[in-house]
């Protein structure tokens, strides 16, 4: 049986879908909810344009040779996902809420349909757009923290406000100097660089790895970043030490081990990269030790971020146990948490745990389906030596969406999901 294929996405489509990639993490959406409004509305806009003319026009369909069918198939999970916003909603305890978090998630397969039709060259283009966007932020966080906050606090001194000064959110942040640029908090803008990392090594030609593309060396990839992109490598590393994001660095060194396992059999120099692997686990592990030393040790202090992160989990199992077959519909965690509240945790929109917050929000059949959608991009990943420093991108930010947020927040679920679409 004949393949149908689709020709590259027109210049019309692509470059406005291109801007609104690179954009995506100067604004926050929830800073600025009616851009957020609207650029929402801009990428369903045209991602409906482009996939009316590709079935309108039968000149855009060219016929291909017949191809063995992949085993990995995420539609039927993000049909699945879909359907299950739409269910919940109908049940929904605050349907303002999940109009907007369906019209959030619509957006989100919008742009993973559209990156997966471009072609090759168009990908390319879309990871470097992702890469300057990256560096731009690095930057700006590097001159934040150096610089930006003490202005900051020089100016509520002055202002005498003292009540602001004394909030837990300015403390964490101000006062304990963590970086976090344009996003809403320092482990979320961690979640943003984590990705762009091992995105960036896409960008080594495969000849300066000394062991094709599966494992990363430090000796190796150190002068490689250097030479390609050298604002990248340093920025971007730079920015994500300063977060002080205990969850992206943990979830780096989960990855770092995964893939260190699944490449073993292919890998030259095991030795070598045994203990350098080893040695760069080791540096931060000490990293998050000194940092965060207190964090991890006073666990009987309600604002400990893991106490409160059990409590949020114990919450969201209490939602799930009164509302385990629709939920309580998208975005209305926040609606449901006072009355299912566990311990002194602080108030909070999301569960930090992705699995049990889509199971809380919108059932047995959203968990289903984001469980099998993430399960079909870990088969194809490990099935795919080439793409795969891309499905490390993926996989290491589901792997901090264990412990945090990030998947429901625009400026980085957007990104991942558009990542995603770079692999199929």
């Amino acid at each position: 049986m004949e393949n149908i294929k689709f020709k590259p996405i027109s210049a019309y489509i692509f470059f406005p879908l291109l801007f609104l990639i690179f954009i995506r993490p100067f604004v926050s959406g929830l800073a600025y909810p009616v851009f957020e409004f609207y650029y929402e509305i801009l990428v369903i806009f045209l991602a409906t344009i482009f996939f009316s003319t590709r079935f309108v026009c039968s000149k855009n369909i060219v016929r291909a040779r017949p191809q063995a069918e992949s085993r990995t198939n995420p539609y039927i999970p993000i049909l699945l996902l879909l359907s299950a916003c739409i269910v919940s909603t109908i049940t929904s305890v605050n349907l303002h809420n999940s109009i907007k978090e369906t019209l959030k998630f619509i957006s989100y397969i919008s742009i993973f349909f559209c990156v997966s039709s471009a072609n090759e060259v168009q990908k390319k283009t879309i990871i470097k757009a992702m890469l300057i966007s990256a560096i731009l932020i690095s930057l700006y966080a590097i001159y934040q923290y150096f610089w930006g906050y003490q202005h900051t606090i020089d100016f509520l001194k002055s202002t005498n406000n003292a009540l602001l000064l004394n909030s837990s959110y300015v403390r964490d942040i101000l006062l304990a100097k963590r970086a976090i640029a344009t996003f809403p908090s320092p482990n979320i803008f961690g979640s943003y660089l984590i990705m762009m990392v091992f995105l960036s090594l896409t960008c080594i030609p495969p000849r300066r790895w000394g062991f094709g593309s599966t494992l990363l060396t430090i000796p190796r990839i150190i002068p490689s970043l250097s030479r390609e992109n050298p604002t990248y490598a340093v920025g971007v590393v730079i920015a994500l030490i300063l977060t002080k994001s205990l969850g992206a660095w943990l979830s780096i060194i989960v990855c770092l081990i995964i893939l260190f396992f699944i490449s073993y059999n292919t890998l030259r120099n095991k030795k070598i990269i045994l203990i350098t692997s080893g040695l760069c686990i080791a540096f931060i592990l000490l990293f998050i030790t000194l940092n965060r030393w207190e964090r991890l040790m006073n666990l009987d202090n309600p604002q400990n971020s893991i106490t409160q992160r059990i409590n949020y989990w114990r919450t969201a199992i209490a939602v799930i146990k009164d509302h385990p077959i629709l939920g309580v519909g998208p975005g209305n965690f926040q609606e449901v948490f006072l009355k299912y509240k566990v311990g002194l945790s602080t108030n909070t929109r999301y569960a930090h745990n992705i699995f049990l917050h889509m199971w809380a929000e919108t059932g047995i059949l959203g968990f289903t389906g984001i469980f099998f959608f993430i399960f079909s991009l870990l088969q194809k990943g490990f099935q795919n030596n080439k793409q795969k420093l891309i499905f490390l991108a993926i996989t290491v930010f589901v792997l901090h969406n264990l412990i945090d947020n990030s998947f429901f927040i625009p400026e980085t679920g957007l990104l991942w999901w558009a990542i995603i679409g770079l692999a199929f």
